[in-house]
């Protein structure tokens, strides 16, 4: 750093706050010199007011200009292990913020995606996407990055707070094609680098609301909060039969009506695997319902 520059003092006091967090970050990092331009990059990042990429960085700590093709190596570094910072990171997230928002004495977790765009032709990740939004002031297609990210409710300042754990590009990047994995699982793993032990409620939007997540979670002992696509159908208890032909009949319901039934705005549409039957809704208007 050149501290003949206006304004090093700045980048210096940074640079040794970072520091002091190494005890939380340095088993993520394997050498003592890929922790110093860790801890560069991470206060060029914090303090830096345009966004122009490690150049940016440069300007904000004032570095030498000599050290930006070092400091543009330490991004294609080996020596990081991304999944075990962001594990330390959660784990100092909680240390940090001693009241997390708590429900029924369970953390909550909120995730979701993000299609930013991009107009670096070349740029690694940058792909076709296709926004899935309601909304009609953006553009069907994009050039751009799509990542997931997932972050915790914190209090803070008399208000409620989204702390970021975790954000990863999911689309664009292929490193196997016999990788298979659905953005919902890329999600599910995305909660497993996290590491987090404490129970808790993950709350995404409709996108999520499907049985691989609900299981997923499950199956750790969590659960999903979401909201119940408009087209999802739940089946009914399956009724016995006799004799040759023993497959079993379900009586099915649209999730719809089970939210517009309390309004009394729709009537339930009753469908049947078999034509030869037809259920009709129980009388005391409960609707039993098995997963």
């Amino acid at each position: 750093m050149d501290s003949n520059h206006a304004g090093s003092g700045t980048g210096a006091f940074i640079v040794g706050l970072v520091v002091q967090c190494n005890p939380v970050v340095a088993p993520g990092i394997s050498r003592l010199r890929t922790f110093m331009w860790f801890v560069t990059a991470v206060a060029g990042l914090t303090v830096r007011v345009e966004l122009l990429g490690v150049t940016s960085i440069v300007r904000a700590l004032n570095l030498q200009p000599r050290l930006y093709s070092k400091l543009l190596d330490h991004f294609h570094s080996t020596g990081i292990k991304l999944d075990r910072l962001a594990a330390l990171w959660a784990q100092a997230v909680l240390k940090l913020f001693p009241s997390p928002v708590r429900v029924n004495g369970r953390l909550v977790l909120v995730g979701d995606g993000i299609k930013i765009p991009k107009r670096g032709k070349k740029m690694p990740g940058v792909k076709l996407l296709h926004q899935q939004s309601e909304s009609n002031t953006k553009p069907e297609y994009i050039m751009g990055h799509s990542l997931q990210a997932i972050g915790l409710l914190v209090h803070a300042a008399k208000s409620v707070f989204s702390v970021p754990l975790i954000a990863r590009i999911h689309e664009g990047l292929v490193w196997s094609n016999r990788d298979k994995r659905t953005l919902l699982d890329k999600m599910l793993g995305l909660l497993d680098i996290l590491l987090i032990n404490a129970p808790f409620y993950f709350v995404a939007d409709a996108y999520y609301a499907a049985g691989k997540m609900v299981r997923g979670l499950l199956s750790q002992g969590n659960h999903l909060v979401t909201r119940v696509k408009s087209n999802a159908v739940a089946y009914t208890l399956a009724t016995p039969q006799k004799g040759s032909d023993r497959m079993a009949n379900h009586g099915t319901i649209q999730g719809a009506w089970l939210f517009d039934r309390s309004f009394g705005t729709a009537d339930p549409v009753w469908s049947h695997r078999s034509a030869r039957q037809s259920n009709a809704p129980p009388e005391d208007g409960s609707v039993p319902i098995t997963a």
